[in-house]
């Protein structure tokens, strides 16, 4: 299933020109992420980064409706001592948290000041959460789907022609707690991203 998604992303990203008509906006957008709550404390690396693709269709004058696919990453390596539940190991050790989400998104543009266009809304979804630690040569790994709400603001930027648009934005990704990670249990991985992007409409 993840492969596929990937698949779909990458698909998504090299033929989004295609969909593009009146009314419809497509975006490539850089996400860097910083950890919170259960993310943190798996791997307290300041900035994950990843990669994301969204579509958007103008509904009304002050209203969008879209879909979001991203890929994001935490990773962490150091050498030390990490507490489990049955013990505690101590070496060469490498955190990482793969996610790939997917989300329906609608945004509500209250005001325009020039070619800047203000939004507030988010999205609904689910997203998928691969956990890895790797110690030497000895690898365990957990992923589960959660749920997700991904309440969001932020502006967009036209170009000249207003064809070219960039967008600036917060996002708050918000999982529910789900899964049988490392450590034993449940977890909520959240993380608040800053969201770099570029399109044309």
């Amino acid at each position: 299933m993840k492969r596929q998604l990937l698949v779909a992303l990458v698909a998504v990203l090299t033929g989004a020109h295609t969909l593009a008509a009146q009314g419809f906006m497509s975006l490539t957008t850089l996400e860097l992420s910083t950890p919170i709550g259960d993310t943190k404390d798996y791997t307290s690396v300041g900035v994950g980064p990843g990669l994301g693709w969204e579509g958007r269709w103008t509904m009304r004058q002050h209203t969008s409706a879209g879909v979001s696919l991203t890929i994001g990453q935490f990773s962490e390596r150091e050498d030390g001592t990490m507490e489990l539940p049955s013990g505690a190991v101590t070496g060469d050790m490498l955190r990482q948290l793969v996610s790939q989400q997917i989300l329906a998104t609608g945004f509500y543009y209250p005001s325009r000041l020039g070619k800047i266009r203000f939004y507030a809304g988010g999205g609904l979804g689910v997203t998928s959460i691969d956990q890895d630690f790797n110690l030497g040569l000895q690898q365990l790994s957990r992923s589960a789907w959660h749920l997700v709400a991904a309440p969001e603001i932020g502006a967009e930027l036209r170009g000249g022609d207003g064809y070219l648009v960039g967008i600036v934005s917060l996002r708050f990704n918000a999982s529910n707690a789900a899964g049988n990670y490392l450590g034993g249990g449940s977890r909520r991985f959240q993380n608040l991203t800053l969201r770099l992007g570029i399109g044309e409409e």
